[in-house]
């Protein structure tokens, strides 16, 4: 399936990694997720430990404190995976191949659960979107989404990612513009 689809989707399951989910806490802009997936949000354990190594630094302990915050009041609900699950064994093969943490256990969930990732890390999870083992949106995909349905203009979802930008958030080097005329044109 394109992603150019997926807005007209409104059930779609997502599973963070850490990229994902931090570009948008970062810039405190959860809210986008929340309009868009409410209720249908993941995030798994090993991303949750991922992110708790800020809470050692007192300029960066919010990124966590806001995570923790946000689980806590079930906006997302955080995923184990179990020695004795066919993810944990996803998992395994995964990080027998090199692949991060995060984006391994996202993977090996979003694959069991038949959800969709939500990573920015194309260099580890390309040949699984081509090979058709995983559904994957980007940030780029979730701001579409968030412009195509809220009507905000192209603009704001341009500051918004400059602001991701500012806070060293890894994002295609392409005007937002530019990235829906090539990924939606479609619709």
């Amino acid at each position: 399936m394109s992603n150019a689809n997926l807005i007209y989707q409104t059930d779609i399951k997502l599973v963070f990694d850490n990229d994902c989910l931090a570009s948008f806490i970062w810039i405190k802009r959860i809210d986008i997720l929340t309009k868009l997936y409410s209720g249908r949000m993941f995030v798994p354990q090993v991303v949750v430990d991922e992110f708790s190594f800020l809470k050692r630094y007192s300029k960066y302990k919010w990124v966590y404190k806001v995570l923790l915050e946000s689980i806590n009041k079930n906006i997302f609900k955080v995923i184990e995976i179990d020695s004795d699950s066919q993810a944990f064994h996803e998992y395994t093969r995964l990080r027998k191949m090199g692949k991060g943490k995060g984006e391994s256990a996202a993977i090996a969930i979003a694959k069991t659960m038949d959800n969709y990732t939500a990573c920015n890390n194309l260099k580890d999870i390309r040949p699984l979107i081509d090979n058709n083992e995983i559904n994957n949106l980007l940030t780029f995909d979730i701001l579409f989404e968030y412009h195509h349905k809220t009507g905000k203009p192209i603009k704001e979802i341009e500051a918004i990612i400059t602001k991701m930008r500012n806070k060293k958030r890894k994002l295609p080097n392409i005007k937002f513009k530019n990235y829906i005329k090539d990924n939606f044109a479609n619709i």
